[in-house]
């Protein structure tokens, strides 16, 4: 069995920045010598994921993730620790070798619907295909963004079911991926194909689009398997994230045609959640974009209660929400089509903000005729007010509903001051840091600070008798034999080295998300050493001491007192003297 030698990947790693690479993943920002943002593995309010570009590792404070540019990768795009090893050494132009040992085939399902995109592709440029690119072409989408979106066409006299056979995939693993029916026929029939890439560029699904027929579904969607969750893909991420970074704003819209229309007139920083609600792992990938989100639903009621409920989603992740709303219900596809690219940008640009598009859905079904209806709707704005923290913008709304409804300013103002001081205040409940005794922490700190000076491992090796713990007694001897052989110690290095023991990865984790300060003196190494090398004593100590406790016979109570201080006495003057 072969295997990506510690040589190979440290030469990838060497060539490849974890924070030019953790940047395209999340939005970072440098403070002081590292670089700080949110961590993409839960559900993180403020950025608490540190990046360092000195040792190349990358530590969360909250959760404890942490590792190097591999086990980043490898945990984002949910792939094998070696995927992410050939992932980067191609993008740094380091051949890792076909044949290593975790089978670096991609999965069946990648394989099958890779053959089936490029198979509609084809189907779509045939004489079978005349009236699709009609089709497409009387509603402005040329050759071009055909090509950048994958558009293909489903063909009844072509099947892809009896294609995907020849080629040796199995009915019953069709009809599991969606591409087959339980009858063993195709799923999509004379459809306008447009394939659904998952985050790192593998289609996945197709949605299927009617074009010259009166079939009453419009669109036809691959049903949901393993790889295909329409609450963890989002239509046009695999294209768009790259300009995103640029523009630092993302457009989100309903429909993939919406974000297609948008990229002809060249907005290419759209992506669509197909129709869906926008979920909390939606919620993930677009803060780890960008903190500037433009809410561009449809204008109808569906497109209303979309953005109502994205809002909800996403007003506490600390993202700038403008909200678009276009006029006589139309979609932002209709829209553009309508009014063209000038007039489009117009509406992006005069998206209103949060606290206004809330004020703007207060007032939805109020007559302002009816004074129970104005008194209604002071009360709720007001109330709304008090979770607005901007002083200048509460204080322009109070002035706003003054005005608007002839009422005292110093009436509204006072209103506005009693739902403040009645407002039960919210208490954040802080998750207090780990408490580790002493054996623990003098464990873990030895670990850390063997990994930074060879001095301490020297130490370590020479004078630690016995770690109590048994995965930091084979982390320990696993860093000596690492030193021995290489000479050199290096966090990230070493991470690539144990990749493969998953136990012992997690132990390494655990102690470099820990709180334990970069500088020591010699004097603690060893008082450290000093704790775990006692360890034995003391549990030996208070067996006695609780044997003592428990013996009734005199004698035998000074023959174990005996025992104690002669442990005791040596402890006293044992390894620190």
């Amino acid at each position: 069995m072969s295997y990506i030698s510690n040589e190979v990947m440290n030469e990838i790693r060497n060539k490849t920045d974890i924070v030019d690479v953790i940047s395209k993943y999340v939005n970072l920002t440098k403070k002081g010598k590292n670089y700080f943002g949110v961590c993409p593995f839960h559900d993180d309010h403020s950025p608490s994921m540190s990046v360092s570009p000195d040792k190349q590792i990358y530590t969360c404070f909250s959760c404890g993730a942490s590792g190097n540019v591999f086990t980043f990768v490898a945990d984002f795009e949910k792939i094998s620790f070696l995927q992410a090893v050939r992932l980067l050494g191609e993008k740094a132009g380091i051949n890792v070798g076909s044949d290593v040992s975790y089978s670096e085939k991609k999965d069946e399902y990648f394989d099958v619907y890779s053959l089936a995109n490029k198979f509609y592709q084809n189907s779509l440029f045939t004489n079978l295909g005349k009236n699709a690119i009609e089709y497409l072409e009387k509603r402005n989408i040329d050759k071009d963004t055909i090509k950048k979106f994958g558009i293909g066409l489903s063909i009844q006299k072509v099947s892809i079911t009896d294609y995907l056979v020849s080629k040796k995939y199995s009915i019953d693993k069709l009809v599991q991926y969606g591409i087959t029916n339980d009858n063993g026929h195709d799923i999509f029939i004379n459809r306008i194909m447009f394939p659904i890439y998952d985050l790192s560029g593998n289609p996945v699904a197709f949605s299927g689009r009617i074009y010259n027929t009166r079939d009453t579904a419009k669109y036809v969607n691959t049903k949901e398997t393993d790889k295909f969750k329409k609450g963890k893909i989002l239509y046009n991420y695999h294209i768009a994230k790259e300009q995103l970074k640029k523009n630092d704003t993302v457009i989100i819209m309903e429909g993939q045609m919406d974000v297609i229309r948008a990229s002809t007139i060249g907005v290419n920083n759209c992506i669509a959640t197909m129709g869906t609600a926008l979920t909390k792992d939606h919620k993930n990938i677009i803060r780890n974009m960008t903190n500037n989100v433009v809410l561009c639903f449809d204008g109808d009621a569906a497109g209303e209660k979309a953005t109502v409920s994205a809002i909800e989603l996403l007003e506490d992740s600390g993202v700038n929400i403008k909200i678009v709303r276009l006029p006589d219900n139309m979609d932002p596809d209709e829209y553009i089509l309508k009014n063209g690219k000038d007039s489009f940008l117009a509406q992006i640009n005069s998206g209103i903000n949060l606290i206004d598009y809330k004020m703007e859905l207060l007032k939805k079904n109020k007559n302002f005729g009816n004074i129970k209806d104005i008194s209604s709707y002071i009360n709720s704005a007001l109330k709304e007010l008090t979770n607005e923290k901007d002083d200048i913008v509460i204080e322009l709304n109070l002035k706003k509903i003054s005005d608007n409804f002839n009422i005292d300013y110093e009436t509204i103002r006072d209103k506005y001051k009693k739902l403040v001081k009645n407002k039960k205040e919210v208490i954040k409940v802080v998750k207090p840091k780990k408490s580790y005794n002493k054996y623990v922490m003098a464990e873990n700190s030895l670990i850390y600070y063997m990994l930074k000076n060879e001095k301490v491992l020297n130490m370590v090796e020479n004078s630690v008798g016995y770690f109590p713990d048994k995965n930091i007694r084979d982390l320990s001897n696993e860093i000596i034999y690492y030193f021995h052989k290489y000479g050199i110690i290096n966090v990230a290095d070493f991470i690539s080295y144990i990749s493969d023991r998953a136990e012992m990865l997690k132990t390494l984790q655990d102690i470099i998300a820990m709180d334990i300060k970069e500088d020591f003196q010699e004097l603690e190494i060893e008082d450290y050493i000093f704790v775990v090398n006692s360890y034995h004593r003391e549990v030996k100590i208070n067996n006695l001491n609780k044997k003592l406790k428990e013996e009734k016979d005199p004698l035998k109570q000074a023959e174990i007192s005996m025992e104690i201080m002669k442990i005791r006495g040596g402890f006293r003057n044992g390894i620190r003297n």
